[in-house]
């Protein structure tokens, strides 16, 4: 099976490995990039979805509120954990193509199958779903971590709030869990497929390009999903439902695209000249050599300090990020699908902090610090946005959201994710991000239920406020392990 075309001519104006970097960069990240915005608008798409289906049935809505919303996007996250670390791992036995055929196929389905929920055909399909209050302990879950009833904001009368629809959600509830499953393993495969392309100190502008499809596909797919609404209601389906049928078939569709264009390995890449796979291949080996035996023993710790950063900084960007047009609209004025395309504006600045904080963090070869500041900026920033809302200012808190919040929330991570492979080799680091990955993402289930509950009943002040205090703990405990290992981090520095 064709993996590429052909090799490109010798990019003659660079050194043996700066065009060797260039080449496998052009070659791998954008495809890379565009599959990562793929996922990132496939699981926050309810974002913008939502002004449809908070509508009531008769106006071809479900009749979802904010709570229900964020407990149904923050599922995702319990099912994503499932195959993390089994992903990661079968890059070595099975090569990441047919890994991420299976993730894209599977996910794609997922997200396109939230389109029908609710539907009569749809109904009698999933008849076996156990209504929501059958689900296991569901009668001792409080209303805002296990929200299925409507819900009266402050001065409405309860009996005017049209009921949700109770198949809907369970619908709703499963398939998210179910797009998690099916998605989990995309990112740590990822990850761990970069470290086997690119040399440690050509890792964090890497990441930095991939990275940015979280902020791009926010300034895509917001106005995207936002469009969708407007314009598209084929066959009788209004548009909130088109944003998760049209949304979810492109991944099927990239999936095939993948069988005949991802190698799995350097030695297998067509594209690359022999003299720069050659010189590839040996820096990798001599990497590895270096890391061999360097594994969890005596690591545990550390990847636990690491998956709690991770579960804090989730915590924030998914809270934020899945009610984004929520709060622009509330707090702007503007008419909901004008806001939804405002919406966008925090992640063009979220862009450019990732892209800058990437090449800075490469160039300095410093991770940790570069990782503290964009944190510590973005609970800052939270905080300023919570005190602009609290007082009334909801113009000026729209602006924080977007030159504040937006330039800090992402720029973090390319400075993160290749601090484990610092201290382990390739298989240790593959499992080690996996299991950060695994755990640390169910702070998105935390941050979006949290947030609804706090929506829902219209306390936008005191929900950023909580919000905003999660990336300190991020900070806290990549301070101490910076500190505990500053031996180790110091001497990569100048390997």
């Amino acid at each position: 099976m064709p993996d590429s075309p052909k090799p490109l001519a010798p990019l003659a104006d660079f050194d043996l490995p700066e065009r060797t970097r260039r080449r496998v960069a052009w070659h791998l990240l954008p495809y890379l990039f565009f599959l990562y915005i793929l996922a990132y608008v496939d699981r926050t798409n309810v974002a913008v979805a939502m002004a449809g289906m908070k509508l009531p049935p008769e106006l071809g809505g479900v009749a979802f509120n904010a709570a229900i919303a964020g407990f149904g996007t923050g599922l995702f996250f319990w099912g994503y954990w499932i195959l993390e670390i089994p992903s990661a791992q079968s890059v070595l036995t099975r090569g990441a193509r047919w890994v991420f055929v299976r993730i894209l196929v599977l996910w794609g389905l997922a997200c396109l199958l939230i389109g029908f929920i609710g539907l009569p055909w749809f109904n009698q399909l999933l008849f076996w779903l156990p209504t929501v209050e059958r689900w296991p302990g569901s009668s001792y879950y409080p209303s805002w971590f296990f929200p299925h009833q409507a819900i009266a904001e402050p001065g409405q009368n309860p009996t005017e709030v049209p009921p949700p629809d109770q198949q809907a959600i369970v619908q709703f509830y499963f398939l998210r869990f179910m797009l998690g499953v099916f998605e989990g393993g995309f990112f740590p495969t990822v990850i761990f497929y970069l470290s086997i392309w690119f040399r440690p100190q050509d890792r964090g502008r890497a990441m930095a390009t991939f990275l940015a499809a979280i902020p791009v596909s926010g300034l895509i797919g917001t106005p995207l999903s936002q469009a969708i609404m407007d314009k598209i209601h084929w066959g009788g389906l209004p548009g909130w439902r088109w944003v998760y049928i049209l949304q979810g078939a492109v991944p099927i569709l990239a999936g095939f695209v993948t069988l005949f264009f991802l190698p799995n390995r350097p030695e297998q890449a067509r594209w690359l000249p022999e003299d720069e796979k050659k010189w590839l291949i040996g820096e990798l080996a001599n990497e590895q050599q270096k890391r061999q035996g360097h594994g969890w023993g005596g690591q545990v710790w550390l990847v636990l300090m690491l998956t709690l950063y991770y579960f804090c900084m989730n915590v924030t960007s998914y809270g934020v990020s899945t009610f984004l047009p929520t709060l622009m609209k509330s707090q702007s004025g503007l008419e909901e699908s004008t806001a939804g395309y405002v919406a966008a504006l925090p992640y063009l600045f979220a862009i450019l902090g990732m892209v800058f904080n990437g090449w800075h963090s490469d160039k300095q070869r410093e991770r940790i610090w570069h990782t503290v500041i964009p944190l510590t900026g973005l609970s800052l920033g939270l905080m300023a946005t919570a005190t602009a809302v609290l007082f009334g200012q909801g113009w000026l808190a729209a602006i924080f959201l977007i030159v504040l919040v937006g330039p800090c929330m992402y720029a973090h991570l390319p400075a993160f994710w290749p601090i484990p492979t610092i201290f382990m080799g390739a298989a240790a680091a593959a499992a080690a991000i996996g299991f950060i990955n695994m755990l640390g993402n169910l702070g998105g289930s935390v941050g979006p239920t949290i947030f609804g509950s706090f929506l829902a009943n219209k306390l936008y002040a005191p929900g950023l406020y909580v919000l905003g205090a999660f990336p300190l703990g991020s900070v806290a405990v990549i301070l101490f392990v910076g500190w505990m290992r500053r031996d180790r981090i110091e001497a990569a520095r100048h390997e």
